[in-house]
């Protein structure tokens, strides 16, 4: 029986370290030295809606978790709802370090991924 639940225990601590989650936060503004006016949380592999509203600049960090060995974390931007890849407007890097990203456009989803 312990082996079984060391194995399991084991499984799970490798599942949490390929699942980053990514902070984001929108601004009005260039240069994310405003207070936000949207804030989300993107799940990797999971799409993540956010406002429907123009957007001069984000913040985007990894708040938890990491990428397996060998793969680095992204943030997908889209232009449109449910993360259509049609309408992916940018890819970004992210790590542990909150990185402000320029753009002039309206982002309505999100998604985190390893790559």
């Amino acid at each position: 029986m312990m082996i079984k639940t060391t194995s399991i225990i084991a499984a799970f601590a490798a599942v949490a370290i390929a699942n980053p989650t990514v902070g984001y936060a929108a601004y009005y503004f260039a240069g994310c030295n405003t207070t936000s006016f949207d804030a989300a949380n993107a799940y990797a592999g999971s799409c993540v809606n956010v406002e429907n509203f123009p957007v001069k600049s984000f913040t985007a960090y990894v708040e938890s978790g990491s990428c397996a060995d060998g793969t680095t974390a992204v943030l997908n931007t889209y232009t449109a709802s449910g993360c259509d890849e049609t309408t992916l407007y940018e890819t970004v890097d992210v790590d542990s370090e909150k990185q402000c990203f320029e753009i002039d456009t309206t982002l309505v989803s999100l998604k985190t991924e390893c790559v």
